[in-house]
């Protein structure tokens, strides 16, 4: 059965930075969401996001050309997703070395591409994508990081301390994502978000504000709005994509 989406997104520079160092794209087609959370001392950050963001989006055209005529083969999707992964990260880390200011930067990076009706979830670093199906929200990607430890919080519940990244794009030459492939069905609900939500609000906030009979816009707004009254401690990025029939 055929599927068309709608979709949500917005930024928000949290409550202690200075600059927002996060960048998104949501696809005019509904075939393609990004997004990314730059590292980097000044404005590198910024750069990296940017730049990798925008890069993989014309990366992708250029390997999916045909809107109506995706590989069917999972393994050759998978194959030319990486190479975008490549590109990008090629294209970051060469800008690195080209000014003082830019040495050293890097992002994290998901995307969210929709090929007929299954999903593919890339990602590289810690910034995440989730599914919400049958009102369970389950996490699709996993942190690419070395995690310290165990740190004690006042939360209901414990939390892993937070983790060193061990892959990010742009900080070294060659890197490897991660992508998967999944069927997609009516009614799921696709978040991705950087860690300036994450960090602030549990999985089962999250799930519970994603269950609430209101628009994808609202539930982006609240989204982000929860994370700065826990504590906004960095820039927040949410992006949710709601999955319909295409004759809804």
């Amino acid at each position: 059965m055929p599927f068309k989406v709608h979709s949500h997104g917005a930024s928000d520079v949290g409550l202690v930075r200075t600059n927002n160092e996060d960048s998104w794209i949501a696809g005019p087609d509904g075939k393609i969401f990004l997004i990314a959370d730059g590292l980097g001392g000044h404005q590198a950050g910024e750069v990296a996001a940017r730049e990798a963001v925008e890069q993989f989006f014309s990366a992708f055209v250029e390997q999916f050309p045909d809107k109506n005529h995706d590989p069917v083969a999972d393994a050759e999707i998978e194959a030319r997703l990486a190479l975008c992964f490549q590109k990008i990260n090629e294209h970051v880390f060469q800008l690195s070395t080209t000014h003082e200011l830019l040495k050293g930067m890097g992002t994290t990076f998901c995307a969210l591409t929709f090929h007929g009706e299954k999903a593919a979830v890339s990602h590289v670093g810690d910034s995440r994508i989730y599914l919400l199906r049958d009102s369970v929200l389950e996490q699709l990607t996993k942190d690419h990081c070395w995690t310290r430890g165990m740190a004690f919080t006042p939360q209901p519940e414990d939390r892993m301390a937070k983790g060193v990244l061990t892959r990010a794009i742009g900080t070294m030459p060659i890197v490897e994502s991660t992508i998967r492939l999944l069927p997609i069905a009516a009614h799921d609900v696709f978040l991705l978000c950087t860690d300036g939500l994450t960090d602030m609000v549990t999985h089962d906030e999250i799930e519970s504000i994603l269950n609430r009979p209101m628009t994808i816009g609202e539930r982006v707004r609240m989204l982000v709005a929860f994370a700065k009254h826990k504590g906004g401690g960095d820039n927040i990025t949410v992006i949710l994509i709601e999955v319909v029939h295409a004759n809804t």
